[in-house]
């Protein structure tokens, strides 16, 4: 998953503790294809689905309870959609389809094995519908299939509006692979807010928002605005108090760290006068060095060695 959030961990965070399986809302986009052993393997694992019997058929899920969206139609029900279908089926999963009145040899297995006719919905744009049935679904995401690891258009656009809807998208045909903007590079991101400067310099978010204008009293102007001083103040004395603590540790350090430098060889006692050289230390190299000619830097650590 290359250190992203997995589908699993994405359940974990939006639901809270409650008895019984946890939800989980399933849709599946995409023209890419997809091995049917991947697609068992990938979802199985991830929603703790039991062995297979004799029979082709998985176990149940003591975990999670899934409702899974299908879309049917003659250009979105492709051969690793209906894998998916396939892989429903064995887990004897009821599932929704989502219908746009055509069809191809694959959409007729789709639409001839849902449980409940009333879990046929006919929509005009398959893409909008699922993004908008997994808005209203509990612990949504959105499966899509890439191809050679790219998206086609129509794929795109829909794994797009699940991220502005803010949905995670995985990769089915990527074991799973989390889809975020990079995989999407003919789309944009939602734009963060703008950086302005306000008239006496300081710095300010444009924050664009379609709730209504909020009106304040003057005596909760004054609330907020005591609010903003207080905060202002604090990272003034914050900054304040570390700012004049820096040079003074700084030069301990620097100290310490001369004082663990190896230290030169002493000479041997032969009755000659004892000539010394001056050193500093130079705390990039974490040695002392010949200080040479000119005054050492200020406040620099020196001391006077056998020559």
């Amino acid at each position: 998953m290359e250190g992203n959030i997995s589908p699993v961990q994405h359940i974990d965070i939006c639901e809270e503790n409650m008895a019984g399986k946890r939800p989980v809302t399933l849709g599946i986009f995409g023209s890419g294809n997809v091995a049917p052993e991947l697609v068992c393997d990938a979802l199985n694992n991830q929603f703790d689905f039991g062995p297979e019997d004799s029979e082709g058929y998985f176990a149940p899920s003591d975990e999670f309870d899934l409702t899974v969206f299908l879309p049917a139609g003659s250009s979105v029900t492709s051969e690793g959609v209906h894998c998916v279908w396939e892989w429903t089926m064995r887990c004897e999963l009821p599932y929704r389809v989502l219908w746009d009145e055509s069809g191809n040899d694959r959409t007729v297995d789709v639409l001839g094995n849902v449980d409940n006719p009333e879990d046929i919905h006919i929509v005009e744009n398959i893409g909008a519908a699922l993004i908008e049935h997994l808005g209203k679904g509990e612990n949504s995401m959105l499966l899509v299939l890439s191809q050679d690891e790219v998206f086609d258009a129509d794929t795109a656009e829909v794994a797009a509006a699940a991220l502005r809807a803010e949905l995670p998208v995985y990769d089915l045909a990527r074991a799973l692979l989390e889809v975020t903007w990079r995989h999407l590079p003919d789309h944009e991101p939602p734009q963060t807010p703008a950086i302005e400067t306000e008239a006496d310099g300081q710095l300010a978010l444009s924050v664009v928002s379609d709730a209504p204008d909020v009106t304040l009293s003057a005596k909760e102007a004054a609330t907020v605005t005591e609010a903003f001083t207080r905060a202002e103040e604090l990272l003034d004395t914050i900054g304040t108090g570390l700012l004049t603590r820096i040079a003074e540790t700084r030069e301990f350090l620097i100290h310490g760290r001369s004082l663990l430098a190896p230290k030169p060889e002493a000479p041997a006692e032969d009755g000659e006068p004892k000539k010394t050289r001056l050193e500093i230390f130079d705390p990039e190299q974490n040695k002392w060095i010949p200080a040479g000619r000119g005054r050492p830097p200020k406040g620099v650590q020196k001391r006077r060695v056998p020559a």
